[in-house]
């Protein structure tokens, strides 16, 4: 009886594969259980690294920090807003009138174009006009301080 020439190359191929698995059964240990069990030294000794419940949770929030669908999948930068810089108002003499022994100083503030006629005891904001010379006024500034200001000083 003659095979077929499928057969005849089939049956070697597969003999060979047989062989193949029974000698890695016979190599390993059959029946045998592996010992699950920790050395003695070991069961007392701290684990050698962190909690694996740890290593979750932080790499989740950080997971979550990222946008998705961000083309760097970095978490937006939080924009802060610098504190303004308060603005120092300043009073300044523009000139003196004199008529009559009645003295009007024209005063002027840094943050407003507008000109001021003040006498002695009038109030510009927050400055108290205590003293008018032909060519000096004197103010009480708003922390309480007396300030001369001269029409020579060139404010």
């Amino acid at each position: 009886m003659t095979l077929s020439p499928h057969i005849q190359t089939t049956v070697p191929l597969a003999a060979g594969l047989l062989a193949i698995v029974l000698a890695g059964v016979i190599w390993m240990p059959l029946g045998q259980e592996p010992n699950l069990s920790l050395p003695e030294d070991s069961a007392n000794a701290e684990p050698a690294g962190p909690d694996a419940d740890t290593v979750i949770t932080q790499g989740a929030q950080e997971l979550l920090a990222r946008p998705l669908f961000h083309m760097t999948r970095r978490p937006p930068e939080i924009a802060t807003v610098a504190e303004p810089v308060p603005v120092i108002v300043t009073l300044s003499l523009t000139g003196i009138v004199e008529n009559d022994n009645v003295q009007v100083a024209l005063m002027k503030l840094s943050n407003n174009p507008q000109l001021f006629r003040a006498r002695v005891g009038d109030k510009i904001q927050n400055w108290e006009i205590s003293e008018i010379t032909p060519t000096s006024v004197t103010v009480i500034t708003p922390d309480g301080a007396s300030e001369v200001i001269s029409l020579t000083q060139g404010n």
